[in-house]
């Protein structure tokens, strides 16, 4: 497999790309090692949202993570939403908003054919670092270490913060085993109020019609939803079908690290986007002290690490049932 790894630029800002014969990945070291963009190259397909402007929107350390460019793949730690850490020794601590890690730089080096990038936390002794390589040229893999420095058990909540382009006729793909979901954000009030338990995949409204899940709506729907699934993914993976470009989009993780799927179509309602939010995460409901009241959260031991991984596959065609830990699809 033919590998490149070479210095690039996005918009104002340095940046480092890698691609195989089929995928064009891009990353920003500087701002949170966030991929910004990832290509499929025989379609010229850009899967990750891009917001208009020759000049990157940054934001400090500690800031809204909205009013910033807010797009491509975030990481989000250790929470998404802002609250404050509840335990002992860092009780009372503020966790920014999406985290500490989007908004601050990483160190990043090149290993064989592999980019390695590491941060340290701002107000928690920790240390993250994330290694990306593909592992065939239509799956690229994102493998995660979370080191506590501390002598303290620390709680955290990690998201990837995906926003995936849609076109008309996506098609949004569970394993089979998802039973139900649990809104935390409904726009048109059509997933009721935070907490709200609904069926998956098909849904009854309040005016007696029926809404599939599974069939992304228009841009001209103006809606946004946020649901997580109710307890713990089955299986750990979630595709995108884009049927008018024969294009299959899979995320895979290993279910015993990465526990938990959080879903946002975006069908025109937020920001005039088209998108699709897919987070799988650690913990539920956006943010670490929710999580902890449902039991729902993940926990580094003390002078521990606490590995899991990502795997983000790319291919022609939408013919598959599952998708395996590895990213193959079956």
């Amino acid at each position: 497999m033919n590998v490149k790894i070479y210095e690039s630029q996005y918009k104002d800002q340095e940046a480092v790309s890698m691609e195989s014969e089929t995928i064009l990945a891009q990353f920003l070291p500087s701002i949170g090692a966030k991929m910004c963009s990832l290509v499929y190259k025989p379609l010229g397909f850009e899967l990750l949202v891009q917001r208009p402007g020759e000049k990157y929107l940054l934001q400090p350390y500690d800031g809204d993570y909205v009013a910033g460019e807010c797009s491509g793949f975030d990481d989000m730690f250790p929470s998404i939403d802002k609250c404050f850490y509840e335990s002992h020794p860092w009780e009372g601590t503020k966790i920014p908003d999406h985290g500490e890690v989007w908004s601050i730089p990483w160190d990043r080096s090149v290993e064989n054919d592999r980019l390695h990038f590491a941060t340290y936390g701002v107000r928690f002794p920790y240390r993250l670092e994330k290694w990306a390589y593909f592992t065939s040229s239509a799956i690229l893999r994102i493998e995660y270490r979370l080191t506590n420095l501390s002598n303290f058990d620390f709680d955290f909540m990690w998201a990837a913060h995906t926003m995936f382009n849609l076109e008309e006729g996506t098609e949004l793909v569970l394993p089979p085993g998802v039973k139900s979901i649990v809104s935390t954000v409904s726009l048109s009030g059509a997933l009721g109020k935070y907490g709200d338990e609904f069926e998956w995949p098909a849904l009854r409204l309040s005016d007696g019609t029926e809404m599939d899940l599974r069939r992304l709506r228009p841009k001209k729907a103006k809606n946004a939803d946020k649901y997580f699934i109710k307890g713990k993914m089955p299986e750990g993976w979630c595709t995108l079908k884009y049927h008018q470009s024969n294009l299959t989009l899979a995320l895979s993780f290993p279910g015993t690290q990465v526990p938990y799927l959080a879903i946002l179509p975006n069908e025109g309602g937020w920001k005039d986007l088209y998108n699709i939010f897919l987070e799988p995460c650690t913990a539920s409901f956006d943010r670490l002290d929710v999580a902890r009241l449902h039991d729902e959260f993940s926990t580094v031991k003390a002078k521990s690490t606490y590995d899991w991984h990502l795997n983000i596959t790319i291919a022609e065609g939408t013919d598959f049932r599952r998708v395996s830990e590895e990213g193959q699809l079956r």
